[in-house]
């Protein structure tokens, strides 16, 4: 079924499905220093049809606890009390489906062999032999027990598809694992973007520009009329991103969609703009159009292209209502919040509107997270506490009762990420935790005046660090950036605020439950792990290996996750039969399989998942879940089975047909769409007033490790690891595509992959591959 059909369809058998189970619960509780604020529960507006997104409708009719939290941050600085309680943290959804947390558990010894400290009785097979002879990298071999070369191939599978025919020992990375999560859970969110929340989208779309130009009219000679005016052509300008034809657009509809269009620019919204745009000292008031170039996945198609460019509106575009805090009072914007009012009014006119509303947040929310600024509906709930079910004209015009309404909406819950800009958003960009990390480890709670010691350019490793990573907090600190004020201080709630998140915490989402996914291979390894994993060169590949995998979750997600902002050997080897290895870390592996089984249950519960997708998520769990055991074998010092060291060996196999069943193929020829030729990608994930931060990945590295054989002897091993880039980018040149970023590795103006560490980014000066990569990669 495709179109309205399959629209009412899904709407039907969905709409039961949320009724009956959803489980949802608020955003709560952005820790930022400074004395708590009193907590006030959300009012909570029934529905004659389906619950609202902020309540929770079970088959008993319960309702979940809504908690709530501290202060939120404003823009006059960090403070210094920096104490956080479990009750302070922010939590999300509550778990849409099973999901089990695998603890990190690393008792005993490890049982297998000496390592050798020589490659003299090594087994090295000929494409070993061929890198094992560069003096350097024989060294590392020796040192570490590993090291990570350069290498060229597109596709993962491609490192592991040869090994049959070279007849060489492979290794399973976890790089590997985590890169065919990523596939899988990029083609799910593809399908369902396309088969379900888009028709829900276009429906939505349609309905609510009737609704608004029904309110327009009715309030047209009022002094509401300019306002019902610009939120019909909200709506109109969203339409028109569709592609949808409803007639003729207002002209503020029409100059909001040539600066969606053109996508370059921070500035004010002609429809949304009450406040002045001053980027260079807060995102209040502004609209940054540069995040509405379709990116990530959303170049692929057209359809894709047209949902990026109308949700990036409904999600970025909103009524910025707190204009500055007076101690703890709002200094509230009364137009934004009159124009938020009308937005809801003309939402709630057609009850079918919710409806879709819901159809598209609600899986959006189990998959990445629930909106950070405000919902309409959540401000029609505490509108109607405050007024009753019907708004008149003068109510709308009484600046106090407008104040009322935003003082008891701010009270509800805070805005966690840049509170400073809390707005009022139809589809608003998704709280998520790294988000929330960088946010608060960047100014305004890190740093003080003047602008040359705030801290603006935060990283990755932030996050890393923040998951007991103590390389990443190391390189930083190296780096200076302790000297900045309060860094140590918000790092170590941030670090108390990571360790006290409980298993229902990382199940909220499918987002949540990727970054618990990445701690086993971002904590340092103990005594329980063989000797090559223990020393300072396999941390910095395992930090790689997790920054890898978090590029691709963040470049899958760029549409929905919130950004912050910063104002600124020998023998014949043809006769050996090469036992095979994974990389012995068994909980990482099976965090990943529980990633693909909650997002398996909580999409097939919702009738969202197409067979092919329920097929490609089976295929998925079983994969890693059969790695997990090989890697606990390892570790346990177990010979594995002849079947499971042949299945090993043909892995290359086993991970070209999850990449296929990922891909776009055609129907018709079986051919594999451009975007899946290459396994390289580039999502920004954040900005200053004058650049992005770009993270991203490139061609496959080679990694050779030493494993024992089960017959007492050594050999090299041969895998595949991310090539891990991170670098800040001038505004002017724009948010990097995929397609753009290939154009750059592939012209040689990202550096030279075999000099990383020396060679500048020609786009600003910043190194493309961190200096900490030299502890395993040999140019």
């Amino acid at each position: 079924m495709t179109g309205s059909v399959a629209l009412q369809s899904w709407r039907g058998s969905i709409m039961r499905t949320f009724t009956a189970a959803i489980v949802i619960a608020l955003l709560v509780a952005a820790c930022t220093g400074g004395s708590e604020a009193p907590t006030t529960p959300a009012a909570v507006a029934t529905s004659t049809s389906t619950p609202h997104p902020w309540t929770t409708s079970t088959t008993s009719g319960t309702t979940a606890s809504t908690t709530t939290a501290s202060t939120t941050t404003t823009s006059t600085g960090p403070v210094a009390d920096m104490t956080l309680t479990v009750e302070q943290q922010p939590r999300s959804l509550s778990p849409f489906a099973a999901y089990t947390l695998v603890p990190l558990d690393e008792q005993g010894t490890y049982p297998g062999p000496a390592w050798p400290t020589s490659l003299d009785s090594v087994v090295i097979s000929p494409e070993a032999e061929y890198l094992v002879g560069r003096p350097e990298v024989a060294r590392a071999l020796t040192d570490d027990g590993f090291v990570v070369v350069p290498g060229y191939a597109a596709l993962f599978q491609d490192v592991y598809a040869q090994a049959p025919y070279d007849n060489h020992a492979i290794f399973v990375t976890t790089d590997a694992g985590y890169h065919v999560l990523h596939l899988a859970f990029g083609k799910v969110l593809r399908d369902t973007e396309q088969n379900f929340l888009l028709p829900a989208l276009d429906d939505l779309v349609i309905r609510s520009v009737a609704a608004a130009r029904g309110q327009a009219a009715a309030f047209e000679g009022t002094g509401l009329a300019a306002q019902t005016s610009r939120v019909a052509q909200l709506f109109e300008a969203a339409a028109v991103l569709l592609g949808l034809d409803v007639g003729p657009v207002g002209p503020l509809a029409g100059q909001e969609v040539g600066l969606a269009t053109e996508a370059a620019r921070m500035t004010t919204s002609p429809i949304t703009g009450f406040t002045a745009c001053n980027p260079a000292q807060s995102p209040r008031g502004c609209v940054d159009y540069t995040l509405f170039k379709p990116r990530g996945h959303y170049t692929r198609n057209e359809d894709l292209e047209r949902y990026f460019r109308a949700m990036s509106l409904l999600g970025q575009e909103g009524a910025s209502f707190v204009v500055e805090m007076d101690g703890e009072t709002p200094v509230v914007d009364e137009p934004s919040m009159q124009f938020a009012l009308l937005v809801a009014s003309a939402m709630q006119a057609d009850p079918v509107i919710e409806q879709d509303w819901r159809l598209i947040y609600e899986p959006t929310a189990f998959m990445v997270g629930m909106a950070d600024d405000y919902t309409p509906f959540e401000l029609a709930a505490v509108a109607a506490s405050v007024v009753g079910d019907g708004w008149s004209t003068d109510d709308l015009a009484n600046t106090g009762l407008l104040r009322t309404v935003a003082e008891e909406l701010l009270a509800t819950r805070p805005v966690g990420i840049n509170p400073e800009a809390a707005s009022v958003r139809i589809m608003g960009a998704r709280f998520v935790i790294d988000s929330y990390i960088l946010d608060q480890l960047a100014w305004p709670n890190v740093g003080e005046e003047p602008p040359a010691k705030r801290r603006v350019y935060v990283s990755p490793l932030d996050v890393a660090a923040t998951f007991d990573s103590d390389l990443a907090l190391g390189i930083q600190r190296q780096a200076g950036e302790d000297r900045y004020l309060h860094y140590e201080d918000r790092m170590a709630a941030m670090r108390e605020l990571i360790s006290v998140r409980t298993e229902d915490d990382w199940a909220a989402t499918v987002y949540d439950a990727w970054m618990s996914a990445l701690q086993p291979v971002w904590r340092e390894h103990g005594d329980a792990f063989p000797p090559f994993m223990r020393n300072d060169a396999w941390t910095a590949k395992d930090l790689q290996t997790g920054l890898g995998s978090y590029a691709e979750l963040k470049h899958d997600t760029i549409l929905y996750a919130k950004q912050e902002f910063a104002a600124e050997g020998g023998g014949d080897w043809t006769e050996l039969h090469p036992r095979h290895w994974v990389e012995p870390d068994p909980i990482a592996f099976e965090r990943m399989s529980q990633v693909a089984a909650l997002l398996q249950s909580g999409l097939t519960g919702r009738g969202l998942l197409t067979d092919a997708d329920d097929r490609l998520l089976g295929d998925l769990r079983e994969f890693l879940a059969r790695l997990a055991r090989l890697a606990g074998d390892e570790l346990s010092g177990r010979a594995i089975s002849t079947d499971d060291n042949d299945w090993l060996g043909r892995i290359g196999s086993a991970m070209e047909g999850l990449w296929y069943a990922s891909s776009d193929a055609d129907p018709e020829t079986g051919a594999v769409a451009s975007g899946d030729a290459r396994d390289a990608l580039i999502a920004d994930i954040g900005r200053t007033t004058f650049k992005y931060l770009e993270i991203g990945t490139g061609a496959i590295d080679q990694i050779l490790v030493l494993v024992p054989d089960d017959t007492g002897r050594f050999q090299v091993a041969i895998g595949g690891v991310y090539s891990y880039y991170e670098f800040w980018r001038p505004k002017e040149l724009g948010r990097l595509t995929d397609e753009e970023w290939w154009k750059l590795l592939d012209d040689g103006a990202a550096p030279d992959r075999l000099a990383p560490m020396i060679l500048p980014n020609p786009d600003g000066g910043e190194r493309h591959r961190p200096a900490w990569q030299a502890a395993f990669l040999v140019p």
